[in-house]
């Protein structure tokens, strides 16, 4: 799939969880990350639940599923896959209150747009997992996004042909956004 396609799928799937961006979100899996929990490698069912989108005036808009294929080093990245944005990014911070209960904050610029991103997760990152989004934009008329209930649940290893990296789109697209990140971190933005 060209590289531009796939950009195009994955806005309109940010757009259906509840984010409006004009480009891709850029991650970069660096240091900043390296406090972030994990979840088992393998095969993981993500399942972001209905909700109201900003500026969709009460529209409510359908769950959205997705497959993701990691491991440790793609796990950085695809964590935190389903938030509206990750661009440019300091270090998020992690509390965890018990096992299997984390809180992690951060905030990120897209278009020099201060965005401040919060999620819980809570449940085994091994088996099954839930938790809440949300994503506020001070000073913007779209202040916030959530909180956006999820769920993951771990199908096993990855399919003959999957690499790590890998999200299959509500569609059946295929995107990998590890390969996303390192291809824009090769770019001046």
């Amino acid at each position: 799939m060209a590289s531009a396609a796939c950009r195009s799928v994955l806005l309109a799937l940010l757009f259906v969880s509840g984010a409006v961006v004009a480009k891709q979100p850029v991650v970069k899996p660096s240091a900043d990350r390296a406090n972030l929990p994990m979840r088992k490698a393998g095969l993981w069912e993500v399942t972001i639940q209905g909700h109201a989108a900003p500026g969709a005036r009460g529209v409510r808009q359908s769950a959205q599923t997705v497959l993701q294929c990691t491991d440790a080093k793609a796990e950085r990245v695809m964590l935190l896959s389903i938030l509206p944005t990750q661009e440019n990014c300091g270090a998020f911070n992690v509390a965890s209150s018990k096992k299997g209960s984390y809180d992690i904050a951060g905030a990120c610029k897209v278009h020099d747009q201060r965005v401040v991103l919060n999620m819980q997760l809570r449940g085994d990152l091994n088996a099954m997992y839930g938790g809440t989004y949300s994503a506020e934009y001070p000073g913007a008329a779209m202040a916030k996004v959530g909180p956006v209930g999820f769920q993951g649940r771990w199908l096993g290893a990855c399919k003959p042909g999957q690499r790590p990296g890998d999200m299959v789109l509500p569609n059946g697209a295929k995107v990998n956004v590890v390969d996303d990140v390192e291809r824009a971190e090769g770019h001046a933005h």
